[in-house]
């Protein structure tokens, strides 16, 4: 195994691999995520290709991935109070946000595929 893969098996579960990534993205790459997202989302609703419902929701999960570095970026920086508060409740709804983009990703996809396999 090399050095690479045990450093990904030493973070655990996906949740810190990603919190891990995120923290070490830059400020832009984070906006540059959260805004790609948030468009593509939105132009897969609006214009609807074959199996968008997949596709956009693999565009809110860009951009909850985004939002959620950038909160977690000015939490750390925040003082404790009522904005370090505010901003904690921020980050765990847009990661609970998250994860319902990507099962429904999930979902989406597979009940994509198993429409056209069943046909």
């Amino acid at each position: 195994m090399n050095d690479t893969s045990r450093d990904v098996l030493d973070r655990g579960s996906l949740p810190a691999l990603l919190a891990d990534r995120a923290r070490r993205a830059s400020d832009r790459r984070l906006v540059l995520d959260a805004l790609a997202g948030l468009v593509a989302g939105a132009l897969f609703v609006v214009l609807r290709p074959p199996m968008w419902i997949p596709l956009a929701a693999l565009g809110g999960c860009l951009a909850m991935f985004g939002t959620w570095g950038i909160l977690d970026r000015e939490l750390s920086e925040a003082s404790a109070g009522r904005r370090a508060r505010s901003l904690s409740h921020l980050r765990t709804i847009v990661a609970a946000l998250g994860v319902v983009t990507a099962v429904i990703f999930g979902f989406s996809f597979l009940f994509g595929m198993m429409g056209s396999w069943i046909s």
